[in-house]
């Protein structure tokens, strides 16, 4: 798929989905990032083809930044995205690097790194111990007021 191919595409799937702005904002810097990679030696056809749908990627622009909205979503895709990066140091945060991958970090942590998932897995065991041991240490107790309610129930419950 040519680039024009690709951007008419591109804009026929954001029409009537966002506003003209930002439909404007993404076509640019899709015909940005397509010119950039072709003036690195690719072919057009070659860089459209590793972008993938058109139609998928509206989908997700439309997703991420609401109808008619440039919404906090657009600032992944506009131009100055390497300003605000640095602005923003906290929360969590995802983007489509230089390098073709997704870039997914909290704060400062990047979690598809291996020690990103490393704490993501130690986080999620550490939930489930001391959820565990919440449940260990209240099920002798939480058992024995059950049984004399329902014995309660069972004995005075149908009298009125």
């Amino acid at each position: 798929m040519t680039k024009q191919e690709f951007l008419h595409e591109l804009q026929i799937a954001l029409q009537g989905e966002l506003d003209q702005a930002a439909i404007n904002e993404n076509i640019t810097y899709y015909d940005n990032y397509i010119r950039e990679e072709a003036r690195k030696g690719q072919s057009e056809e070659e860089v459209t083809a590793r972008l993938g749908n058109p139609r998928l990627i509206a989908k997700t622009l439309i997703d991420t930044t609401g109808k008619f909205g440039a919404g906090e979503g657009s600032q992944y895709y506009s131009e100055d995205y390497g300003q605000r990066k640095e602005q923003s140091g906290r929360g969590f945060r995802a983007d489509y690097s230089e390098q073709g991958g997704w870039d997914v970090r909290f704060g400062g942590l990047k979690l598809n790194s291996w020690y990103g998932k490393l704490l993501l897995v130690l986080a999620a065991v550490l939930i489930i111990v001391i959820v565990a041991n919440v449940v260990a240490f209240l099920l002798p107790i939480l058992v024995p007021v059950i049984l004399l309610l329902l014995l309660y129930s069972l004995f005075f419950g149908g009298r009125r």
